[in-house]
């Protein structure tokens, strides 16, 4: 098991198994019940019984069921836990749970975040040279303006985003995210 915070480089391989890496303790593929620390959870998204969310800088985010009625955070996490959705860490990090199943990484932060590692590429031609060449590349587009390249990694099930106004990796992903799959 490789641990992608001791090896972040790890990350740049084209061809690298999401089976065979943890992040911060956790294995790809683990119960996220016996193995997520609840505590060190600071937000979820896409949780089944969450239909509204209230949350912005500063404040807590509240989570709010079909009946409008609030539901705890704890609640929340541990609907996840068993069914699916993300859970959102400090350390500009979060984990996919599909089936109660750890089944996907994404990191993000590409200033104050772990993607800072990679603050060195200061080109698409550079990140293409570290990163390899993608099975699939997609303009991100906004407005008519170029924000950026999606580059999928079949292979590995990842998906990298290079921005173009930063010149920089803005987020990376593997494992089961949409567009990841290997038979994609």
């Amino acid at each position: 098991m490789i641990e992608i915070l001791d090896d972040l480089d790890i990350l740049a391989r084209p061809d690298v198994d999401p089976r065979t890496l943890s992040l911060a303790g956790v294995r790809f593929g683990a119960k996220a019940a016996g193995t997520v620390t609840r505590d060190r959870v600071i937000e979820v998204t896409l949780s089944p019984i969450v239909h509204r969310t209230i949350g912005g800088s500063g404040r807590d985010t509240e989570y709010y069921g079909a009946d409008g009625e609030p539901l705890s955070r704890e609640e929340v996490i541990e609907n996840v836990f068993e069914t699916e959705g993300i859970v959102h860490f400090s350390g500009k990090f979060s984990y996919r749970i599909v089936g109660g199943t750890v089944s996907g990484f994404a990191l993000y932060g590409a200033e104050r975040g772990l993607l800072a590692h990679f603050g060195y590429l200061r080109s698409r031609d550079e990140f293409l040279d570290l990163f390899g060449t993608p099975d699939l590349v997609e303009e991100s587009i906004d407005s008519g303006e170029l924000m950026g390249y999606r580059h999928f990694y079949r292979a590995a099930e990842k998906q990298v985003f290079w921005d173009s106004w930063d010149d920089r990796v803005n987020s990376l992903n593997v494992g089961d995210f949409e567009g990841n799959s290997r038979r994609s």
